[in-house]
């Protein structure tokens, strides 16, 4: 049974339609990546997903409930948590503070979610008393799954989490989200470096002008050698 059905999705921005009948399913614990280029709709998928946009056509239903349109704050109460590409951490408050703020609707869970947090990443427990701004840009996006993580989600949305970050922080980052999925968090994940994305997911989606165009096995998309062509600059 799947965590998460986004059917036959329409959506975009005023009168520019960007997804055109998008689909995905993630069950439960499952990691799933949607790869694609650049404007294929990858992030308008998540943002309408988690209710920042409202479909024209199509439905989200997350454990059988239609959440369709439904607000953030209400989608976050269900279990579903959401880092999106940019902004997604308070620059100005420390990393303890951060994690306070995930925790506003639920302030009787922090301190236990907060051991929690450093326990999946411990290198934030040694800086808790640190400014976010003072952190590298892997450092950051750790505090921001984290804080996600407050109010015990059992899907992940993660928006091109890797996102100008230097290489070494690249393959840090995704051994969090491993890590994180390992504890039975589903994440469903969008990223621009698509092979290791596929390396570590069980399932794909490959998006392409705002249109389904493959879906399958991550293993099965990685040998397709169309797939490796287009998508993952090389031979499968």
């Amino acid at each position: 049974m799947s965590l998460l059905e986004a059917s036959e999705i329409v959506s975009g921005y005023g009168d520019i339609e960007i997804l055109h009948g998008v689909s995905l399913s993630v069950g439960r614990g499952e990691m799933v990546a949607v790869i694609g280029p650049n404007g294929c709709g990858k992030s308008t998928l998540m943002k309408t997903i988690f209710g920042l946009l409202t479909p024209t056509g199509g439905r989200v239903t997350f454990k059988d409930t239609d959440i369709t349109g439904m607000p953030p704050h209400e989608i976050v109460c269900q279990g579903l948590s959401y880092v999106p590409q940019a902004d997604n951490t308070f620059l100005s408050l420390t990393v303890q503070e951060n994690l306070a703020m995930g925790a506003f609707l639920r302030p009787d869970i922090y301190a236990v979610q907060a051991e929690m947090a450093y326990g999946l990443f411990p290198d934030l427990k040694a800086r808790r008393n640190a400014k976010v701004s003072s952190l590298s840009g892997g450092q950051r996006q750790m505090v921001a799954m984290a804080r996600a993580l407050m109010l015990e989600p059992q899907l992940l949305l993660l928006d091109e989490p890797t996102a100008g970050l230097a290489p070494v922080f690249v393959e840090a980052v995704f051994a969090q989200i491993a890590h994180v999925n390992s504890q039975g968090i589903a994440v469903l994940m969008v990223e621009q470096n698509a092979r290791l994305a596929l390396e570590h997911a069980q399932r794909g989606y490959v998006l392409a002008s705002g249109e389904n165009r493959f879906t399958g096995e991550s293993s099965a998309l990685l040998a397709n050698e169309e797939v490796a062509r287009l998508y993952l600059g090389g031979a499968a």
